[in-house]
C-alpha cells in the first residue's frame, strides 16, 4: 500500500508541476481575428488584419487593444510578411475569425488570395469566409461593433444572419471541398456597409465555380434560394404580399425534393423543386380576431411566393449558378448525357420551375 501510495504522490507532483515547453506568453503574441483582401493597383493585392493585442496591466489585468494593419504585395505570403514587420511580437493566424473578400478580387478568382491561408499549416480552416459590396479592408476597418473587437463582431452578424436563413455559412474548407464540384455552385454571405452607420449580413453572392458572378440576392430572395437548395436556420420570416395585405409567415421546418429529367427526343434539361414550408402566421393585421380560413390563406400566399421564386431563379440561371445542384442529378441519374453535355453552356437553357406548399400550424393566440 505504501509503495502505491508513494507512485500516486509522485504521479500528482508530476501533473502539478509539469508544464508546456513551448508554451509562449499571451502578451507576446498579436492574435489575428480578421483577414481581408482586395485587388490593388497593376495585378497586386492589397491585405488588411485585425488583430488583438493584450497588455498587460499587472496583477493579472489586461487591456485589450484591436489594431488594423494593411499593406499591399504581388502576393499575400509577401503581404504577411509586410504586416509581420508592422508588429511586434511573435503574429498568430489560427484564431482567425473571418476572412473577406473584395467583389473586384472574387470577380476574379477567390482562391488566389486563399491559398497561402490554405497551404500554411497555422491557417485557420474553419475561419468563416465573406465577400464584401465594394473594398473588404473598409469592412474590416471599420469602428468596434458593441466594444467588441471588429472581426468578432462580424462574426456575429453572421451567427445571426445563418440563424434567421439569410446567408449559408462557408468556411474556407467548406469552399475548398465543395468548388471542384463540377455538379453545383457556391454561394458565399455577402456582407456591407449600411450608410457609414451599420455592417450588414443580410444577402448571399452566386458564384460560378471559383468566380464571384457579379449577382447578388439580398433579403428574403436570398432566404428562397436557400429554401430551395433544403437549407434552413433556426426559423425563415417570409413577408408575403397577399392582395392589400402583406402576411408574416415564420417557417419552422421544411422538406426539399428536386426532381430532375432530361426530354429525350430535345434533350432539355426539366427541373422542378418541390418545397413544403410548415410554420405559423406572424403578422396579418386584416383578420385581427377573427378566425382565419387557412386553406384559402395558405393558397394565396404559394401564389406569391411561386411568383417570387420563379424571380430567384431567373436571376440564379442568369448569374450561371447551379446552386441547387441540377448538375450533381444530372451526372448521377444521366451519366452518358452528362459526359457528353457542356453543363456551363447548357445550364442557362434548362427549365426550373418551383413548386411551393405552405402548412400553417399556427395562427397566434388571437385566434
Amino acid at each position: 500500500m505504501n509503495r502505491i501510495a508513494f507512485f500516486i504522490c509522485i504521479g500528482l507532483i508530476a501533473l502539478i508541476l509539469s508544464g508546456c515547453w513551448d508554451s509562449q506568453l499571451l502578451t507576446t503574441k498579436k492574435i489575428v481575428n480578421g483577414i481581408s483582401f482586395d485587388a490593388g493597383e497593376n495585378q497586386k493585392f492589397l491585405g488588411a488584419v485585425r488583430t488583438v493585442i493584450l497588455e498587460s496591466k499587472g496583477g493579472g489585468q489586461f487591456d485589450v487593444k484591436d489594431e488594423f494593419k494593411q499593406a499591399e504585395g504581388a502576393s499575400p505570403s509577401i503581404i504577411a510578411s509586410r504586416i509581420d514587420t508592422m508588429l511586434p511580437g511573435t503574429v498568430e493566424i489560427s484564431k482567425t475569425h473571418v476572412v473577406i473578400l473584395g467583389d473586384t478580387l472574387a470577380k476574379k478568382d477567390i482562391f488566389s488570395p486563399l491559398e497561402a491561408i490554405i497551404r500554411n499549416p497555422k491557417g485557420y480552416l474553419q475561419s468563416h469566409l465573406l465577400i464584401s459590396k465594394g473594398k473588404a479592408s473598409e469592412i474590416l476597418a471599420y469602428r468596434k461593433i458593441e466594444n467588441n473587437p471588429v472581426a468578432f463582431g462580424i462574426k456575429q452578424i453572421l451567427d445571426g444572419a445563418e440563424h434567421s436563413t439569410l446567408v449559408q455559412d462557408q468556411t474556407i474548407y467548406s469552399v475548398w471541398s465543395q468548388v471542384y464540384d463540377s455538379g453545383g455552385d457556391l454561394v458565399v454571405p455577402l456582407v456591407r456597409k449600411l450608410n457609414e452607420s451599420a455592417l450588414v449580413i443580410d444577402g448571399i453572392a452566386l458564384m460560378q465555380g471559383s468566380r464571384y458572378s457579379g449577382v447578388s440576392l439580398i433579403g428574403e430572395d436570398a432566404t428562397l434560394l436557400l429554401l430551395m437548395n433544403g437549407k434552413l436556420g433556426k426559423i425563415a420570416s417570409l413577408n408575403i404580399p397577399v392582395q392589400q395585405n402583406l402576411v408574416t409567415f415564420q417557417v419552422r421546418k421544411l422538406k426539399q425534393k428536386l426532381k430532375v429529367s432530361v426530354n429525350q427526343r430535345t434533350s432539355a434539361v426539366e427541373c422542378t423543386v418541390k418545397v413544403e414550408l410548415y410554420g405559423a402566421i406572424q403578422y396579418y393585421p386584416s383578420e385581427l380576431g377573427i378566425d382565419i380560413d387557412r386553406e384559402q390563406l395558405s393558397k394565396k400566399i404559394v401564389a406569391s411566393i411561386n411568383a417570387q421564386a420563379a424571380e430567384v431563379i431567373r436571376q440564379m440561371l442568369q448569374a450561371n449558378c447551379d446552386a441547387l445542384g441540377i448538375g450533381r442529378h444530372l451526372s448521377i441519374h444521366y451519366p452518358r448525357l452528362w459526359k457528353k453535355m457542356n453543363w456551363k453552356d447548357k445550364y442557362k437553357e434548362a427549365n426550373v420551375k418551383p413548386d411551393f406548399r405552405i402548412h400553417i400550424q399556427s395562427t397566434g393566440l388571437l385566434n
